[in-house]
């Protein structure tokens, strides 16, 4: 009798211990999972970065694509707001004397931005929205590249217009940002252009 009660107690440990074993095996394979999910995370291109979307908008039309591509990459908002808002007699590009003709005409001029300053130096990643004004941008797009040292950062600029390109928007951005990483522009018809999601994978 004892001896078959001996066997049962063996017999139990050893359940026990495999029960262990194979706990502890389970354990190790977890955080080696884990290290390895955060191993690569660690390694992804926009690992801990973060993104701003920058625009200015008279129309709307600017503000509309630049909700989206804050809403596909999870990108913060800021508006450049100018301090004296611009009328429809402003836009009037009909009369030379409209204040919008007058400005483009002026490569001095720096509208003011009238929104509260931001710490551009918080985020790694730019999307600059404007409208094409003149085949360039704005003014006011002059005077945030004046005012903000974006060396160091990747920039992917975007447009709306009615007809012209954003090239020479580009390569004025180039030329006032020579330390960022300026990349190729998007001409967006609008929120849903299909060339935007694929202009976002860049």
């Amino acid at each position: 009798m004892k001896k078959i009660f001996s066997l049962l107690v063996i017999f139990a440990m050893l359940l026990s211990l495999a029960a262990c074993g194979s706990s502890g095996s389970a354990e190790k394979e977890t955080a080696s999972q884990e290290t390895k999910a955060a191993s690569q995370g660690s390694d992804s291109p926009n690992a801990g970065s973060k993104s701003l979307v920058v625009y200015f908008s008279c129309t709307g039309h600017t503000k509309a694509v630049a909700e989206k591509i804050a809403d596909l990459t999870g990108a913060e908002l800021y508006e450049i707001v100018p301090e004296k808002p611009y009328t429809d007699e402003d836009l009037d590009y009909n009369n030379d004397d409209c204040r919008a003709n007058k400005e483009m005409n002026d490569a001095s001029v720096r509208p003011t931005i009238g929104s509260d300053a931001i710490d551009i130096a918080a985020y790694d990643t730019l999307y600059l929205g404007f409208p094409i004004w003149w085949g360039t941008t704005p003014r006011i797009i002059d005077t945030f590249l004046d005012t903000y040292d974006l060396s160091g950062k990747t920039v992917m600029p975007f447009c709306t217009s009615g007809g012209s390109g954003i090239s020479q928007a580009v390569e004025s951005i180039k030329q006032a940002e020579p330390g960022a990483a300026i990349k190729d522009g998007l001409r967006a018809s609008s929120p849903d252009d299909s060339e935007l999601t694929a202009w976002l994978g860049n």
